[in-house]
C-alpha cells in the first residue's frame, strides 16, 4: 500500500494518544500535522522525534505578527527543522519575504505555507471584517501576496482550487477535507479528497475522520482498495 498524499491532523487531547496515531499510521500518509493543541504541551519533543524519524512534519502554527517577530519565531524552530509552517497571508508581503529570507539564510528544509483563509469562514464572515469584497475575491489577493513574495504553498480551502489553478509554482494544501461524505460541522467550506485531488490540491489534511476511528488502519486500507487513483497516493 502507497502513503495517502495526506497529513493527518493531531488533534487528540494528549501527546501519548497522538504518538500512537503516528506509529499506527507513518506507513499509510504522507506525514502528521501538528497544532496548537498538540504543540504546545510539555511533552511535545517525544512526538516531533518520532514524526521526523519516518514522515513529513507539518507544523500548522499559523504566524501573525510583525516580520522580525516572526523571524524570531522561526530561528526557534531551527533545530526542529519541520518540512512545513504556517503563516498567515494577512500579516502582507514584507512578513512572509523576510520569513523566506530567514529560510534560505539558514539553509534549512522548512517549507513556507500561507494561510489565506480558514476553512470556518464564509462569505457572510469576509464581509463583516472586510467590507464589499467576496471569499474569491479575497483569496486571490492573498495568493498573488504569496507569489510576490515567493513562499512555497497555499493553505486553501477545496472549494477555492479551481481558481488557484493558474498559481503553478504554489503547492496547494487542502484542510476541511473528508475521505468519505460527512455529516456537517464547524467547516463550512469542505470537499472531498477525490474533488480536492482533481481540482489541484498537492496534498490533504485529514483529520477527525481518522484519529476518532477504531481501527484507522483499517479505514485507509478499505479507502486504498476502493480508490486505488494515482492522484491520491505516493511512495
Amino acid at each position: 500500500m502507497n502513503k495517502l498524499k495526506a497529513f493527518v491532523a493531531l488533534d487528540s487531547a494528549s501527546n501519548k494518544n497522538n504518538l500512537a496515531i503516528v506509529k499506527k499510521l507513518k506507513n499509510h500518509v504522507y506525514g502528521f500535522k501538528v497544532g496548537y493543541r498538540s504543540f504546545y504541551k510539555k511533552d511535545n519533543e517525544v512526538l516531533i522525534k518520532e514524526i521526523i524519524k519516518s514522515s513529513k512534519l507539518f507544523l500548522d502554527l499559523k504566524m501573525h505578527d510583525i516580520p522580525n517577530t516572526v523571524v524570531q519565531g522561526l530561528s526557534s524552530l531551527i533545530n526542529i527543522n519541520p518540512d512545513y509552517v504556517t503563516l498567515h497571508i494577512s500579516g502582507g508581503q514584507k512578513m512572509l519575504e523576510e520569513a523566506r529570507k530567514f529560510i534560505k539564510k539558514e539553509k534549512i528544509k522548512t517549507k513556507i505555507l500561507g494561510v489565506t483563509l480558514l476553512t470556518s469562514l464564509d462569505n457572510t464572515d469576509i464581509r463583516s471584517m472586510y467590507g464589499k469584497i467576496t471569499t474569491q475575491q479575497l483569496i486571490k489577493n492573498f495568493a498573488n501576496l504569496a507569489k510576490k513574495a515567493k513562499i512555497d504553498g497555499l493553505i486553501c480551502s477545496g472549494q477555492d482550487l479551481k481558481f488557484l489553478n493558474s498559481y503553478k509554482k504554489l503547492l496547494k494544501i487542502t484542510p476541511g477535507v473528508s475521505l468519505y461524505e460527512r455529516e456537517k460541522d464547524d467547516q463550512k467550506r469542505t470537499i472531498s479528497a477525490i474533488e480536492a485531488f482533481k481540482n489541484g490540491a498537492s496534498f490533504i489534511v485529514i483529520g477527525r475522520e481518522i484519529i476518532n476511528h477504531k481501527n484507522p488502519i483499517n479505514a485507509l486500507e478499505l479507502y486504498y482498495e476502493e480508490k486505488k487513483n494515482k492522484n491520491l497516493w505516493t511512495k
